[in-house]
């Protein structure tokens, strides 16, 4: 299991959930102003507790934050499928050519690379296996090193941009028991609603301008998780630590940060799924241009070696 620990193990799934967990633990610190312990120990311990949150973590952002891309069609697509659009410009024509030439001689797949592809229909399909096949081709060539950086970073910015906005979520219900108490609960939930719903209305903005949600029903997934957490950091403020507030001294800014923070972390989430979509776009160019250049080294070495060898027999 060692020896499978790879780039995307560090960058999914660790650093989103050691992220997860710090915003769920500052409240805490900014109301009691104590830091976790550096223990050595303990300090292993929330290493394997954040790799295991980053694996949830990742196992609810896929579902809600594709890695498709919108075309011109408004149709959802893949980026390795789009790229080979014939009306796409990424890649140059020749490129396009000798990729789907490469393709169908290893693979015998046809790329069709005159067409359209619209993510549903056969072109489409095709295209992702050969993608995926590409990809494993260059993975057991060992030549997929430069890929499988670019897939764990943009893995890490869609469970880090996840991981904000669920700690934004969280802050804010913190930040409103700040003015509440174990005896007005009830009293706060209108305006608990009403910043969830807020906070929703934010986050469903944020998609359509970037488009990490792909389906009306993942919306209304991701607005009911923001608002499970506001209530979650509400409730646990308001009940938690409200009744310590007569043996603790809580700091005045205490609220000023919390609401601070909650904003700073919205705006990150926002900017790293920008990011998400760019390195996703990155690693399918990354791969079908390794992909292809590795084919054209390994033709030129085994020219240029019949070359040397038919030489060497004229000489002879």
């Amino acid at each position: 299991m060692i020896k499978q620990f790879n780039f995307y193990d560090i960058y999914g799934y660790l650093l989103p959930g050691m992220l997860l967990l710090g915003l769920l633990w500052l409240p805490v610190g900014v109301l009691t102003q104590t830091w976790p312990s550096q223990d050595i120990s303990n300090a292993l311990f929330m290493v394997v507790l954040a790799y295991i949150a980053g694996h949830l973590l990742q196992t609810i952002a896929i579902s809600i934050v594709p890695s498709k891309v919108t075309d011109k069609a408004k149709h959802q697509r893949s980026p390795s499928d789009l790229l080979l659009d014939d009306s796409d410009k990424k890649f140059a024509k020749v490129l396009k050519e000798k990729i789907a030439a490469q393709v169908t001689k290893i693979f015998g797949i046809d790329l069709e690379i005159t067409k359209e592809g619209d993510g549903e229909n056969d072109i489409s399909k095709k295209r992702q296996d050969a993608f995926f096949q590409a990809r494993s081709y260059l993975i057991a060539k060992k030549s997929a090193h430069y890929a499988e950086q670019f897939e764990g970073i943009y893995g890490m910015m869609r469970g880090l941009g996840c991981a904000f906005c669920a700690g934004s979520a969280y802050l804010v219900g913190w930040a409103l028991s700040i003015r509440g108490g174990a005896a007005k609960v009830w009293c706060w939930i209108p305006i608990l609603v009403l910043a969830a719903i807020a906070f929703a209305l934010i986050f469903a903005i944020a998609a359509f301008f970037h488009e990490p949600v792909k389906t009306m029903a993942d919306r209304i997934v991701a607005a009911f998780l923001s608002l499970t957490l506001v209530g979650s950091g509400y409730l646990t403020g308001c009940w938690r630590f409200q009744p310590l507030a007569s043996s603790i001294s809580f700091p005045s800014y205490a609220e000023s940060v919390l609401w601070g923070a909650a904003l700073l972390t919205l705006f990150a989430a926002v900017r790293c799924f920008s990011a998400y979509r760019a390195f996703a776009l990155t690693f399918a160019e990354t791969v079908w241009r390794d992909f292809s250049a590795y084919l054209s080294c390994q033709e030129n070495l085994a020219a240029s070696s019949g070359g040397s060898s038919g030489k060497s027999e004229g000489i002879s």
